[in-house]
């Protein structure tokens, strides 16, 4: 059996390095993937393992192979280079992908307090809308209408007074007291004639004098006032 040339053996050692760090890398990868199954990234995450998978697969058919030459070595060895940045870009998209992940579930806490505001809010309104509907009706008045003008309603007339029952005839004067001299309605007959003073009242009425002067004689008639006026 052909022993391995050192340089074989340099590139054997460092294939089998970069497997166990790519080894490494994919442990941390898996280890995000169980903590962000639930996120959006999920999808890129499973192509980042793929491509690494694959990356693993070409690094053991490389180390299987029996290199002994000097180029071959430079060319594994650039080979090895390149698979080592492709490892470092799949890492650095695996970290911004944690990092969006961290920014998704910071986003969805500040939804949770918006939605927990929005309940709120929608609370109010209908609390507002139930003491609305409890508030008495707004009584609208009937539109005015310019075309016809509005009549105004005719005043009760007055009732006219009613004369009293009895005809008076003046005023006389007996030892210095004032005396008003009456008779029933139309009689011109001295026998029918009599005189009253303040206080009494006229013979079958319910006036009775509360008052006199020589112009107006003064009644109380069932509790309200009247006054007559004494014609000359």
């Amino acid at each position: 059996m052909k022993r391995p040339s050192p340089a074989s053996m340099i590139l054997g050692l460092c294939l089998t390095a970069m497997a166990g760090l790519l080894s490494y890398q994919q442990y941390q990868l898996i280890q995000l993937r169980s903590g962000v199954d639930s996120a959006a990234e999920k999808t890129s995450l499973e192509a980042i393992l793929a491509r690494l998978n694959r990356v693993d697969e070409r690094l053991d058919a490389v180390d299987g192979q029996h290199l002994v030459s000097n180029e071959d070595f430079r060319s594994g060895q650039q080979a090895l280079s390149n698979r080592i940045d492709a490892a470092q870009a799949f890492a650095k998209q695996a970290s911004d992908a944690v990092e969006n992940l961290a920014q998704t579930t910071a986003s969805a806490g500040d939804l949770l307090v918006l939605k927990a505001t929005v309940e709120t809010l929608d609370g109010s309104v209908r609390t507002l809308q139930e003491k609305q509907a409890k508030a008495p009706p707004l009584i609208v008045p009937p539109p005015k209408r310019g075309a016809f003008p509005v009549k105004p309603k005719p005043k009760p007339k007055p009732k006219p007074i009613e004369p009293p029952p009895f005809s008076i005839l003046g005023v006389e004067y007996r030892g210095g007291e004032r005396f008003l001299s009456v008779a029933p309605p139309g009689s011109t007959q001295l026998s029918q004639i009599y005189l009253i003073r303040q206080g009494d009242a006229v013979a079958g009425t319910t006036w009775r004098l509360t008052d006199l002067d020589d112009r107006t004689a003064h009644f109380d008639v069932a509790g309200a006032s009247r006054s007559v006026r004494i014609q000359p």
